[in-house]
Parts: structure tokens; C-alpha cells; sequence
């Protein structure tokens, strides 16, 4: 896939973390204004597909539908 933002090819893979991956939306403050929960499991942890740019450090994720 070529990465919208330089034109470089992407690689595929997927992001993991323990039982959870969040979105947290920031307002001009910095705070918090809102979290959306992205992926979660109980048992062998969260994980997301998507395809990364090594060149501009960009990162496309496809997020499941709940």
C-alpha cells in the first residue's frame, strides 16, 4: 500500500497493548474531552491492523466495528 501522505510503501502489521486501546480526543487545553475505545480483549490482549509509513512515521489503523 502507498502511504497517502508521502507516496512511500507501507508495511503491514498490527499495534497491540495489554487489555484495551483508547482513543482520548484533546481540547486546546490538553485535556480529555472524550475517549473512544478502539479494540479490547480479556484474555490474549488488544490488537489492530493497519499499515505503518517508515519514511513520514505515519500510522493507518483499521478499527472493527463493535
Amino acid at each position: 500500500m502507498k502511504c497517502p501522505f508521502c507516496n512511500q510503501e507501507m508495511s503491514a502489521g498490527h499495534m497491540t497493548s495489554g487489555r484495551y486501546i483508547l482513543w482520548k480526543e484533546e481540547n486546546a487545553e490538553g485535556r480529555n474531552t472524550k475517549e473512544y475505545l478502539l479494540a479490547k480483549s480479556y484474555m490474549s490482549g488488544a490488537k489492530l491492523g493497519g499499515w505503518l509509513c517508515p519514511y513520514c512515521r505515519k500510522l493507518l489503523l483499521d478499527i472493527p466495528e463493535e
